[in-house]
């Protein structure tokens, strides 16, 4: 049995600040079943909750020595926890709009090469078939491409709804592969 067990989360605080690891085992013990649960509602993976646990406790640790100020260790944890869903979200979030961009790329790029053939220029190709795209759906697919931006962006940015950005990228890819569809034809 650990000698703390029973000892307040002040003075365990003050043990914890001097370096002690059974006060900072008792802890660990007393709040991390609490804190993993509230990541679990805000997060799906089990690991990674209880990657953010082990985060909070390790940094608890390491900054130990400046929580002299600390009067109430529950909630000092809880919005520890809080900041790493938060820090986690937001990487998700880039996460997403990179696979999402990188799925957008495969499509144009990936699927179209396999079609040409040596006589294509791709890159001419591209740029032609980009050209020939109404001024609207070519402004919406550089927006896209080029800078990145995500579907609501560029609605906000063009003034038009999310839908009709959706509509004016699926024309611009699907503009792209008849093209490539017929240039290929054309090569054989």
């Amino acid at each position: 049995m650990n000698p703390y067990q029973n000892h307040s989360d002040s003075e365990l605080i003050d043990l914890l600040i001097e370096g002690e690891k059974n006060a900072f085992e008792v802890l660990y013990q007393k709040y991390a079943l609490d804190l993993y649960r509230f990541a679990r509602k805000n997060i799906p993976l089990k690991e990674d909750c209880e990657e953010i646990v082990q985060d909070v406790f390790e940094s608890l640790w390491v900054k130990r020595t400046g929580l002299q100020h600390l009067t109430a260790l529950r909630p000092y944890l809880f919005k520890m926890v809080k900041y790493k869903i938060v820090d986690y979200l937001r990487h998700s979030l880039v996460r997403r709009k990179y696979e999402e961009h990188y799925l957008l790329f495969e499509d144009v790029y990936d699927n179209l090469t396999g079609q040409i053939n040596e006589g294509i220029d791709f890159q001419t190709l591209l740029a032609k078939s980009i050209e020939e795209l109404p001024t609207r759906c070519q402004t919406a697919f550089r927006l896209r491409i080029s800078e990145n931006m995500a579907y609501k962006d560029i609605a906000e940015t063009m003034q038009i709804s999310t839908k009709a950005v959706e509509k004016h990228i699926s024309a611009a890819l699907q503009h792209m592969r008849d093209a490539y569809a017929n240039a290929y034809k054309a090569s054989s």
